[in-house]
């Protein structure tokens, strides 16, 4: 057995930079332990944590350079679980473009 350590970027937005303050690496770490621990895949659309308080409001993507990104900026306490894997969103995408071409 061995470990590969893979580069992953994180993205806070401004808001959120400001809202954690000296906690914004333990919340960058808190959201990728929590993509782990949903097992639903590295791409996640959008999700939420609480961490030390403040919502957050997560998406993480696998880069054409093979950098995983974490982005994260506040969140909305009343949609704390809402869960938005990846390969969901893309596929109601596509539906709804071929809805929209049916229509015309």
């Amino acid at each position: 057995m061995f470990q590969v350590q893979a580069p992953v970027v994180i993205v806070p937005s401004t808001e959120a930079r400001a809202a954690l303050g000296v906690q914004l690496r333990p919340a960058a770490l808190a959201a990728w332990h929590e993509i782990a621990r949903r097992g639903r895949g590295i791409e996640m659309a959008h999700f939420q944590i609480v961490h030390t308080g403040v919502t957050l409001a997560v998406c993480s993507r696998l880069r054409q350079d093979g950098f995983i990104e974490i982005e994260f900026g506040l969140g909305d306490p009343r949609q704390a679980a809402r869960v938005i894997p990846a390969a969901e969103l893309l596929r109601a995408e596509a539906l709804a473009r071929g809805r929209q071409a049916a229509r015309r």
